[in-house]
């Protein structure tokens, strides 16, 4: 059972894009899901095609999604095993700015249990307006979600909600809600467009909404796939260790939780 969903947002240095990407996907995402507490990951990258003005300080490169069934032991082993050889992190992700929170729940619903998820995603990361968390909830799960998930292509979607409950940073994120929403049709995120409810309503904090788009990267692995693993992702696995070399980070763990 899913207690929360991790969502992750990271950014390369300059010029070590492969880089990053070569690790997060051999490397990084295996060992945390060899984590206690954690079911599945996947990674998405920022589409060119976007619902909405970014601004230029909007420069996340990747966004990754894992189902968690504990977050507080998820974290906990984040906490225990950072920059050990049990989750050593490259030297090519830019740590200056974290964005790796978990969301807990509120609603979710899929239209097609049958159908696998083939294509990106379209993240809504909200505040409600000031004095309306039970109000935009209301509205939210009642109204705006049953209509966005019958947006076409539109595979499931969710609505989930910040805690301080087990989370790895202590940071608050500057959105107290994600929509989630898993589309099998890359033209999808033009009802976002097309289709600004979210943009006009009253309840929602309109400054700080931000909604984007993020193009399928890596099909989701599964724990399971992690510790039966394929001759073919340990090949992957050992050769992008030997690429990452000692290219990796010796401090930062002051930035989690319990340091």
């Amino acid at each position: 059972m899913i207690e929360a969903v991790l969502v992750v947002l990271t950014k390369a240095r300059p010029g070590r894009e492969a880089d990053l990407d070569d690790w997060y996907t051999n490397i990084h995402v295996r060992d945390a899901l060899r984590f206690r507490g954690s079911i599945t990951a996947q990674r998405f990258r920022r589409s060119d095609a976007q619902p909405m003005h970014l601004p230029a300080s909007f420069d996340w490169q990747c966004l990754a999604l894992y189902d968690v069934f504990d977050a507080e032991r998820f974290s906990r082993e984040h906490w225990d095993n950072a920059l050990t050889t049990r989750m050593m992190v490259t030297d090519a992700i830019d740590d200056t700015v974290l964005e790796d929170y978990h969301y807990y729940p509120l609603a979710f619903r899929d239209n097609d249990p049958g159908t696998p998820h083939s294509g990106g995603v379209v993240l809504e990361q909200i505040n409600a307006a000031p004095g309306q968390d039970a109000a935009f909830r209301e509205w939210y799960v009642g109204d705006y979600l049953p209509q966005a998930a019958r947006r076409a292509g539109v595979k499931s979607a969710g609505l989930a909600m910040f805690r301080p409950y087990g989370q790895m940073i202590p940071t608050t994120p500057g959105h107290a809600y994600v929509g989630i929403y898993k589309v099998n049709d890359a033209a999808s995120w033009q009802a976002w467009q097309e289709s600004p409810v979210l943009a006009e309503a009253t309840c929602v904090d309109q400054a700080s909404l931000r909604v984007t788009h993020w193009d399928w990267l890596t099909g989701q692995l599964t724990k399971d796939a992690v510790q039966n693993p394929t001759s073919a992702g340990l090949a992957a696995e050992e050769a992008a260790r030997m690429r990452m070399g000692d290219r990796v980070l010796t401090s930062g763990t002051d930035k989690l939780g319990a340091a």
